[in-house]
């Protein structure tokens, strides 16, 4: 069984040497976030990349984490990985559909705006195969959600926050 703390002390080691320039980590938890944060000192961790999205939102609790360390969060699928996900977001939770009609905005840039307003450390990066859907979710970054608008959010997918 590997100890997470030793394999950040190895990639440590790896970045002194000059094998690696900076170290983030993947799946963690917030322990996990922790540990690291331990062994590699401040600022040694930049970033944490954790699934979250609508249908995902259980790595609440390490944005938070991230947040309040100054480590960026990407969430992976943002918009809601694969089978659907993303194309689907306005059928699965209305009220992102809701405030697009709203807005006059598509479904996945209400998402993205969503998440982006959750926290100032998280990076949203979805992926896309065309270049509309591109267009589509670099304009979230322009949408600014009202407070209420996002707690409505933030309520249809289960999370209470505040």
């Amino acid at each position: 069984w590997i100890v997470y703390g030793e394999v950040m002390e190895n990639l440590a080691t790896l970045k002194r040497e000059g094998k690696i320039r900076e170290i983030g980590i993947s799946n963690a938890s917030v322990e996990e976030i922790e540990i690291a944060q331990q062994v590699l000192g401040e600022g040694g961790l930049v970033s944490v990349q954790n699934e979250f999205s609508p249908r995902h939102p259980g790595s609440y609790d390490e944005l938070r984490y991230c947040e309040r360390h100054g480590i960026a969060f990407l969430p992976w699928s943002p918009l809601g990985g694969t089978g659907g996900g993303g194309r689907n977001v306005g059928d699965r939770f209305s009220v992102f559909r809701e405030i697009g009609e709203t807005r006059e905005v598509s479904p996945q840039q209400v998402v993205l705006a969503w998440e982006l307003a959750l926290s100032e450390v998280l990076v949203a990066i979805p992926g896309a195969r065309r270049p509309a859907s591109i267009t589509d979710s670099a304009a979230a970054a322009d949408l600014a959600l009202t407070a209420d608008e996002g707690e409505r959010c933030s309520r249809a997918v289960g999370l209470e926050i505040g």
